[in-house]
């Protein structure tokens, strides 16, 4: 079925209608942080944004797709190991880092999971890591894991644009779609432009539901909860 371009006479007609898309489906709240850090790699200050992605209650039905180069960052690797746990509860997004190419990444990622893991009471195993932006630096374990705390009390029910907001790198414009389907919704956020080639690239996508989807149904593209 053909899509219908949609065409806004200005910046603000385009917000509303993003917004008009953006309320969670029932049992997630998103939140975000914004603060400054130090590279190692590149010593002038930096900001990065934090974003969480947190569900009321842990589920079991979930589903993820990576991209298959042959270099994946560390959030792809622990992300793999994820699919392998019984549950999720969370995900937690940085920008302006990717963790890619980065000596320790995979212990960094796990880190921060472990950390976040204590404040939502979670298992570290139910908490995926996920980052977008420089290839070659290093995550800034301690500053991030610093914010944490504020990370979780702004987490919010009312609408994913924060979360929308906070994984843009480049992007001129956070990315939001929304599908109501009888008593739940799906709702959609992504990061990046021109990101998927090759294989999936750096694209960041998120889609968030509230409708009943078992783990093991067959040829189904969005989980009950988390893809």
């Amino acid at each position: 079925m053909a899509s219908t371009a949609l065409i806004f006479t200005n910046r603000d007609a385009h917000r509303a209608w993003l917004n008009s898309q953006a309320k969670l489906p029932a049992g997630f709240r998103v939140g975000t942080t914004r603060f400054e850090f130090m590279p190692r790699e590149a010593p002038k200050p930096a900001k990065m944004t934090l974003t969480l992605i947190a569900l009321d209650q842990p589920t079991s039905d979930f589903a993820a797709m990576f991209t298959k180069n042959a270099l994946p960052g560390a959030p792809i690797i622990v992300g793999r190991q994820r699919l392998g746990e019984a549950s999720l509860g969370a995900i937690i997004v940085n920008n302006k880092v990717s963790n890619v190419c980065a000596p320790g990444g995979v212990e960094a990622a796990e880190k921060i999971c472990v950390e976040l893991a204590k404040l939502l009471k979670l298992a570290p195993g139910q908490v995926p890591p996920s980052s977008t932006g420089v290839i070659g630096w290093g995550l800034p374990v301690d500053a991030i894991i610093g914010v944490l705390p504020q990370t979780t009390t702004a987490l919010t029910g009312d609408s994913i644009m924060p979360a929308a907001e906070g994984i843009v790198t480049t992007d001129l414009y956070p990315k939001v779609r929304r599908a109501d389907v009888g008593a739940g919704s799906i709702v959609g956020i992504a990061k990046g432009a021109g990101m998927i080639e090759p294989n999936m690239a750096t694209m960041l996508v998120y889609i968030l539901t509230d409708l009943a989807v078992p783990r093991d149904t067959r040829g189904v593209s969005a989980s009950r909860r988390f893809h």
